[in-house]
């Protein structure tokens, strides 16, 4: 219970923190413009070499979540370090993991805002046709995707505590997302190598199953096997929940030996 009330405080504080620095308004329309602005510039280049351009905006309407959660939660460390106050949490009773869980939750929230302002834009804007979406199986795959990349993003995010910054780590990550997971262009046509990184990675499923959402597909038929994409969302998101749990415990005592808690 204890756990709950810190992951609660954090959250609750981490949305002031982020609304004290940024105005709501600048906040949303940095969330919203990077994706829309990607959406267009991936559609053009489909157009151009003579590929699908619906296959692309869907791919880059759910890698939207992939780039906000990554940089809003692999950026925390970061930012306590930058204002000062990476010390003050580490001497609290609570382990960082339940604090920075908390505060993760907000970045979580808003990847989940960003693909559905951007599955919104690809029908309205793009004109992408929504008439077969299977809109629970949509909603439930929009939620898997927030976890398991919450999942992997918090990974992330514990390595920013002995660094000095996760930003270049989440930078490959969020790139190796862009370019391998099928965002714009299918897996099949990757090397050997490339499709076997891509299977390690969330985001994989997510553009899958968000595709086959849009198609109409249910979530039962989605779930038929481990290999299908739900099933293999909440696999890694689970792993990668529990490695963060242990990178955070190894990179915070890591931390505390070497004197770098604070170190920017």
């Amino acid at each position: 219970m204890s756990s709950l009330r810190v992951i609660k405080s954090s959250f609750i504080m981490s949305i002031y923190d982020t609304f004290t620095v940024v105005r709501p308004t600048l906040w949303v329309i940095q969330l919203i413009v990077p994706t829309l602005f990607a959406m267009f510039f991936f559609s053009m280049m489909a157009t151009w070499a003579g590929r699908d351009p619906e296959f692309v905006i869907i791919g880059n309407a759910v890698q939207s979540i992939g780039m906000t959660t990554i940089y809003s939660v692999a950026g925390i460390p970061g930012t306590q370090k930058h204002i000062g106050t990476m010390n003050s949490l580490a001497m609290t009773p609570s382990g960082l993991f339940s604090i920075f869980f908390g505060m993760s939750i907000f970045g979580i929230i808003a990847g989940f805002m960003s693909i559905a302002v951007s599955l919104s834009a690809a029908a309205f804007i793009f004109g992408v046709s929504m008439a077969s979406i299977n809109i629970t199986t949509a909603v439930f795959v929009i939620l898997l995707t927030a976890f398991s990349i919450g999942g992997i993003s918090m990974a992330i995010s514990s390595i920013g505590i002995y660094l000095r910054t996760s930003a270049i780590i989440a930078n490959i990550m969020a790139y190796i997302g862009l370019v391998l997971c099928g965002v714009n262009f299918p897996v099949s046509d990757l090397p050997g190598w490339a499709q076997t990184v891509a299977h390690c990675h969330p985001l994989t499923y997510a553009v899958e199953a968000t595709r086959g959402a849009v198609d109409g597909k249910g979530i039962i038929e989605m779930a038929s096997s481990l290999s299908d994409p739900i099933p293999m969302m909440i696999i890694l998101g689970i792993i990668f929940i529990v490695l963060s749990l242990v990178t955070f415990r190894f990179f915070e005592k890591l931390s505390r030996r070497s004197s770098k808690m604070d170190t920017f």
